[in-house]
């Protein structure tokens, strides 16, 4: 009788962190715009994904004929998770020709808060990288003015507007296009190059930041490692009120962008930057609708591009239109100047 009750007690248990795994990924297809607060739910989803894999467990050693449970709540969302931790184990394409490859870097410098080394750093890796492509944010306005000398020992053309920049080692069509959005400082750019003779559309972004203190992340670290009720109530009321409202800006930034991207359907288009969103948001699954990520199509597990102050998140992306295969998709943890890690991406153009 006992063990029956039990059974049925975990049961209901699964069932519940089933349904809100429903939820969190169905919340994806709606605005945050219209539900800012419950659209945080998206960022619980990697608890409820963790919360079933171990009720899958607790069934194969207790009730081996209930594991059907978990497995049908993870199958039926089995897309979002492989948008959350996708398994690839090789490359897409062993040598492609050096002429349709592009390698493209996305990297929030944060560079106004950095010092003189992590200049150097920054300049030293965009260096070693080389890349064809290197989309920036967070970069102060007079960085390339003062670094003018390692500007034009190299191959790149600078665009910049606002605290977003553009690097090409191939020719600009147009000058840095400001995209206008609701927004309180955060910026997205468009620029034209010339890919041997194809437009190419580049988007580089820093969609709504969280406006997140360091006090207000201590507060969250302390919670976890020492939490207390007053602690939680502060701490929790301070992130919902934060991270709604960033929210409901990006929700109507996402709307923007998109529109971009379908006024441009026949172009060859990149989408990249600090969206400020991991891939269970509304943001991701807009892009994800139009466009190929690359992390999903090459990249390996959860892939944190910012990892500060116990807030472990992948909010770094790029996408692409299908003319291109991603070859290659990595995130460069031997820079650490940043609160961010660069993503490193390799475009293989597809032959027509």
């Amino acid at each position: 009788m006992l063990k029956r009750l039990a059974i049925s007690i975990f049961l209901g248990a699964n069932l519940c962190t089933i349904l809100l795994l429903w939820l969190s990924v169905a919340l994806t297809y709606i605005s945050p715009e219209h539900l800012p607060r419950l659209s945080l739910l998206t960022l619980a989803f990697p608890v409820f994904l963790a919360a079933n894999i171990l009720f899958l467990l607790f069934w194969l050693l207790f009730k081996a004929r209930l594991t059907w449970v978990p497995i049908a709540g993870m199958l039926l969302v089995g897309g979002h998770i492989l948008d959350y931790t996708p398994l690839n184990l090789q490359s897409n394409s062993n040598n492609p020709a050096a002429d349709t490859t592009l390698t493209i870097v996305t990297y929030n410098a944060n560079y106004p808060k950095s010092k003189e080394e992590s200049t150097q750093a920054l300049l030293q890796f965009l260096k070693t990288t080389n890349a064809d492509i290197v989309c920036i944010q967070e970069i102060s306005r007079q960085f390339f003015n003062i670094n003018r000398k390692w500007l034009d020992s190299t191959d790149y053309q600078v665009r910049q507007n606002h605290s977003i920049a553009i690097l090409s080692k191939h020719p600009f069509l147009s000058d840095a296009i400001h995209i206008d959005y609701p927004t309180r400082k955060n910026h997205s750019v468009a620029c034209w190059i010339n890919y041997y003779g194809d437009s190419l559309l580049v988007i580089n972004n820093h969609l709504e930041s969280n406006h997140l203190s360091n006090k207000d992340k201590d507060e969250y670290t302390h919670t976890i490692t020492g939490p207390n009720q007053q602690a939680i109530k502060s701490s929790t009321r301070i992130l919902i009120n934060k991270l709604s409202k960033a929210a409901n800006y990006r929700g109507a930034q996402t709307d923007s962008i998109c529109s971009i991207i379908d006024h441009n359907l026949n172009h060859s288009t990149i989408v990249c930057g600090d969206l400020n969103d991991t891939p269970i948001s509304y943001t991701y699954q807009q892009l994800a609708k139009r466009l190929t990520s690359a992390y999903r199509e090459a990249g390996t597990g959860p892939g944190f591009t910012y990892s500060r102050r116990s807030f472990p998140v992948r909010i770094d992306h790029l996408f692409f239109t299908n003319d291109w295969t991603c070859t290659s998709c990595r995130i460069d943890h031997t820079i650490s100047s940043s609160d961010h890690y660069p993503l490193i991406v390799r475009l293989t153009k597809k032959i027509r």
